[in-house]
């Protein structure tokens, strides 16, 4: 009887990572396009030109590959993206009820990636973390990393009996080590050759910027299109490259594996630079609607 329980628990697990794989292997999600504009890429999530930009939804799936599985608590991703032929902004937005800013004992803070393989690899990189000859690059944003930097980590509130208590010298020294390798940017850099394997990367230069506003978030991750290091995403414009994502719902406390993520990746074509968009040209469409 034990066995035949055992087996029943353990099947419906296999079932699930063998649909997942299979859904990694052969759906195609829809090409994403990087919008060329001429007089710079779209720092802000709120800048209203972003409405102007095609945006395509992907759908999110719990990680149901590798321990610890679970999440799934955001069903959808919106992406917008664009470049200018030196930076490309990429925007990501998905509905979450509460904007989870705060880490702590059994708290956990949303949080959003995107994953790109390093280089321009001939053969992609499995989606799942890559793997040695292959690797990626993830960027990471964390809404308690852009609350700290913003100088709006609410630990007051979340701590009320802490008012007044002395910050030892120690704390900043570790503050400072922190920010020498994350920077004071909300974003940190991983590369990844593999489950198990996720390192942050040195000298990072991603930034983000985000808001949340009625149940949505909305982050903006931006990037020169190369840098020097030969561990980096490349792009270019007229080029097709690949990007996975995932989202992290802390007040479902999801954590580490537990996220909702796209299991395949998606094509990202950048705009030639012969495009003409700019984001006047924006501006007047709206104007003339």
């Amino acid at each position: 009887m034990r066995a035949c329980c055992s087996l029943a628990v353990t099947l419906p697990l296999f079932l699930v990572q063998g649909a997942a794989a299979e859904t990694a292997e052969s759906a195609q999600p829809a090409e994403a396009r990087v919008v060329f504009v001429r007089d710079g890429v779209f720092v802000s999530p709120v800048d209203d030109a972003w409405s102007e930009i095609p945006e395509t939804t992907y759908t999110l799936m719990p990680q149901m590959i590798t321990p610890p599985n679970g999440g799934g608590s955001v069903s959808k991703v919106a992406v917008r993206a664009t470049h200018d032929g030196e930076e490309v902004a990429i925007r990501l937005q998905w509905s979450d009820p509460s904007a989870d800013r705060g880490v702590g004992v059994d708290t956990f803070r949303d949080a959003a990636a995107i994953g790109f393989p390093v280089g321009k690899p001939k053969v992609v990189p499995s989606p799942f973390m890559g793997d040695p000859e292959h690797p990626v690059v993830i960027w990471q944003w964390a809404a308690d990393f852009d609350a700290n930097a913003e100088g709006r980590s609410r630990f007051g509130e979340r701590y009320p009996h802490s008012e007044g208590v002395w910050i030892f010298p120690q704390d900043l020294s570790v503050r400072r080590q922190v920010r020498a390798w994350r920077g004071a940017e909300p974003v940190i850099e991983y590369i990844a050759k593999g489950f198990g394997t996720l390192t942050p990367r040195m000298g990072g230069t991603v930034e983000g910027i985000s808001d949340y506003k009625r149940g949505q978030w909305a982050v903006v991750l931006r990037r020169e299109l190369t840098t020097s290091d030969d561990e980096d995403a490349a792009f270019a414009p007229g080029e097709t490259t690949q990007m996975i994502i995932a989202i992290w719902n802390g007040d479902k406390k999801e954590v580490n594996g537990r996220k909702s993520v796209t299991y395949a990746w998606i094509p990202a074509r950048f705009d030639g630079i012969a495009s003409t968009t700019a984001k006047a040209d924006l501006g007047a469409s709206r104007a003339n609607k």
